[in-house]
């Protein structure tokens, strides 16, 4: 088996032998985008052992105005703290069920100013986070991909419909994003398809190439 890697310029050059960074992003990084970031990494070390050192595998939180805006409208406040928070326990199961055990000291993080300059890959779950983030850092237009675009998927996708039809307008809704099971199983599930479907996508874009 062979790695071939196609970066170019001077900073990939430079960074060659350090591990690439790809980051997934949701909204309280406790459900979404943690899921992705154990699923995926696992994913890697199930078909190509040797990315395992060349692929650092994160996640964090990003909160869209669209949904600051809808909040604030209906009065709804988000958990305090929202960040530094354990992984949702609805997560920690579903993450059980494929054999991966979440470490007890992990928690939410907020997507900071640093993390955005030091990826090389950053993968939204809502097209809404994508579009204020390239408002505020415009030159990560070439890294930046929703977990639609960067799996070809083309159907509805439950995790997008945040107008909050079925979910509570009230200070409930935390929990129930975070730990109801039917809605959270729903948007792991769809996760889990779309980083299946994503996988040869997002290698492709890190210029990692699997020869046997």
């Amino acid at each position: 088996m062979l790695l071939l890697e196609t970066r170019k310029g001077d900073r990939e050059g430079r960074r060659l032998k350090e591990p690439l960074r790809l980051i997934f992003v949701c909204i309280g990084n406790r459900n979404r985008s943690p899921f992705a970031e154990f699923f995926f990494s696992d994913l890697i070390s199930e078909r190509d052992k040797i990315l395992v050192d060349r692929i650092r595998v994160t996640s964090a939180g990003f909160i869209p105005k669209k949904m600051k805006n809808k909040m604030a409208e209906l009065n709804i406040n988000p958990p305090e703290p929202f960040f530094g928070r354990p992984i949702a326990e609805s997560t920690r199961i579903a993450l059980l069920s494929h054999d991966i055990i979440v470490p007890n000291e992990w928690r939410t993080s907020p997507l900071t100013p640093e993390i955005v300059d030091e990826a090389d890959m950053i993968i939204t779950v809502l097209p809404d986070q994508k579009k204020d983030l390239l408002e505020l850092y415009p030159k990560i237009k070439t890294k930046i991909f929703t977990i639609r675009e960067i799996s070809r998927w083309d159907g509805y996708l439950v995790q997008e419909d945040y107008g909050f039809k079925d979910i509570p307008e009230d200070n409930t809704l935390w929990n129930y994003v975070e730990e109801n099971p039917d809605y959270v199983s729903n948007i792991l599930y769809e996760m889990e398809r779309m980083l299946v479907r994503a996988y040869p996508h997002i290698l492709e874009h890190l210029g990692l190439k699997i020869e046997s």
